[in-house]
């Protein structure tokens, strides 16, 4: 018995439920499937999925969050085991539900799989998105859990829940993963992906980037976040009384830095010298 979680915002999702009730309903167990809608102010055609069985459509017109609409779809649901998925998802693998399915006896484990991007990308102005995703966070998810999609057991889901403090972009999925560690629930990465197709401009994925680097600092005052590779780096720099250094390189090269983050060629070196700058910049403001 399963239900599948959707938080949507300014996505079409009629494609990715359609693919998720075929699959559901071959494997002929009790199921249903929830959308939210978190405020968007485009919302497609979502409201068809109504028309197919076991699922249900919602629209919340103010967002209130990452984490809280997530709560709030976990509260939504009627079974043991909730499976979420960002809307923004293709499936691409006919045995996607059923590799999930295979884990619904484990009640102390978070079971999740890792993210794709696909092969190619003809929107020059989403370059950073594509080439970050596929060199940098396709990569990571084996070892640091994502939220894109993961199945859970429901009471460990309500033991936990995803924290309502943070409003913004980036790292709710972090101390989710932390808090649920401190309650010793164990996570394990399958070879299940779904393919990441909802590319932000470089503009936007920038602006968004800095924002969870806010959220990051932020969290790290309450939080041990030692897994973290940009605090890794950052507590290094720091040791070795380089922060000023590299604050001042960080300072003159910005500008330059941003044209080529913002062009058709985006190095993605370049940019990770620039989230540490800005995370040191975020660091010595406050």
């Amino acid at each position: 018995m399963i239900s599948v979680l959707i938080p949507c915002y300014n996505y079409d999702v009629i494609n990715l439920v359609k693919k998720l009730h075929k699959q559901l309903t071959i494997r002929s167990e009790k199921f249903e499937i929830i959308c939210a809608e978190d405020g968007s102010i485009d919302v497609f055609l979502n409201s068809k999925i109504k028309k197919l069985s076991h699922t249900k459509y919602i629209r919340k017109k103010k967002n209130i969050g990452r984490s809280k609409i997530r709560n709030f779809l976990a509260k939504e649901a009627k079974f043991k085991w909730l499976l979420f998925i960002d809307c923004d998802s293709l499936i691409e693998n006919e045995k996607f539900i059923e590799n999930y399915i295979k884990y619904t006896s484990y009640e102390k484990q978070i079971t999740y799989g890792g993210t794709v991007y696909q092969k190619k990308n003809l929107k020059k102005d989403k370059m950073l998105h594509w080439k970050y995703g596929i060199k940098v966070e396709s990569k990571k998810k084996r070892n640091i859990f994502s939220s894109h999609h993961f199945l859970i057991n429901k009471k460990a889901f309500n033991k936990v829940k995803f924290n309502e403090e943070i409003r913004h972009y980036g790292h709710e999925d972090t101390i989710f993963w932390l808090e649920l560690e401190n309650e010793n629930y164990k996570f394990k990465f399958i070879k299940n992906p779904l393919t990441h197709i909802g590319l932000e401009t470089n503009k936007v994925f920038i602006k968004k980037t800095t924002e969870a680097l806010k959220n990051l600092h932020f969290l790290s005052k309450k939080y041990k976040l030692n897994n973290i590779s940009i605090i890794k780096c950052q507590k290094q720099i720091s040791k070795l009384l380089l922060n000023d250094l590299v604050l001042i390189l960080f300072n003159f090269t910005k500008k330059k830095i941003l044209n080529n983050l913002l062009s058709k060629n985006p190095s993605i070196l370049l940019f990770q010298f620039y989230k540490l700058g800005c995370y040191l910049e975020i660091i010595k403001n406050d």
